[in-house]
């Protein structure tokens, strides 16, 4: 059974469910959960930021991050909380959320969601940023939740060991080469862009190798310094052959890497 707002008061009176609790965010069965002073950026390893009373979370493009939420719950033994994103922050970028508390949840709890955007995405402390419902069980949970939380004992364990660089997996068959993996993550149009930038920048070199053998023959037949001329040649044509198979291994190691 979903606790309606009266439901909830109710808890809230009694010193349970959430310790402090603004009841204006109090819906019709649900609370609006707000965003507290304390957030971490798993992009960048994990890092947890405290924020000073004027300052506010900060998202970066495609950055993943933990909100710890301001409010504090004390999870009563016959209740679960589910968490479910707003759709305002869900509109404008950020990846959406549904989690919970189980019975016997204490402490602030740890949302994580992504910004998808490609703008930077700004929370003042206080905002709301998730909405909580509250199920009362058919019975008390005898096995409690037992672990850490974001807020009191730092962010919970991270699993980084299922993580795994290119290097790690480049022999399994659903795997290609490092480029076309990342060419995979890109819009179809950026891939267009690049390809045709690559197909560019070997004609230009075809072209500079055919100019310069020009410039070198015409060189030869309008001078009469034979030898000079001819290691001029043999030196231009030389540099230029290194350069161009320079650039073409270039292209050719990055195709299939």
């Amino acid at each position: 059974m979903t606790l309606s707002d009266n439901e909830i008061n109710a808890e809230i009176n009694a010193g349970r469910l959430i310790l402090n609790a603004d009841r204006k965010l109090i819906e019709g069965a649900c609370y609006q959960l707000r965003m507290g002073g304390v957030y971490y950026d798993l992009t960048e390893s994990g890092k947890r930021f405290e924020l000073n009373s004027n300052q506010s979370v900060l998202i970066k493009p495609g950055h993943r991050t933990v909100l710890i939420t301001a409010e504090e719950f004390d999870v009563p033994e016959d209740i679960l909380v589910r968490v479910v994103s707003k759709g305002s922050l869900f509109s404008i970028g950020l990846s959406p959320v549904a989690t919970y508390a189980d019975p016997g949840f204490s402490g602030n709890l740890g949302i994580v969601t992504e910004n998808t955007s490609d703008k930077y995405i700004v929370i003042p402390q206080g905002e709301p940023i998730a909405k909580a419902d509250f199920t009362r069980l058919s019975s008390a949970a005898t096995k409690l939740y037992k672990g850490q939380h974001g807020f009191q004992a730092g962010i919970w364990p991270i699993k980084t060991h299922l993580q795994k660089e290119h290097g790690d997996v480049v022999g399994d068959p659903r795997v290609g080469s490092e480029k076309d993996e990342a060419f995979a993550l890109l819009p179809a149009a950026t891939r267009t862009v690049i390809r045709r930038i690559e197909q560019t920048h070997l004609l230009t070199i075809g072209g500079l190798f055919v100019a310069i053998l020009i410039n070198s023959s015409v060189l030869f037949l309008i001078d009469n310094k034979f030898m000079d001329n001819v290691y001029g040649v043999i030196g231009n044509i030389v540099s230029t052959v290194i350069i161009g198979v320079a650039v073409l291994f270039g292209n050719f190691f990055r195709r299939n890497t």
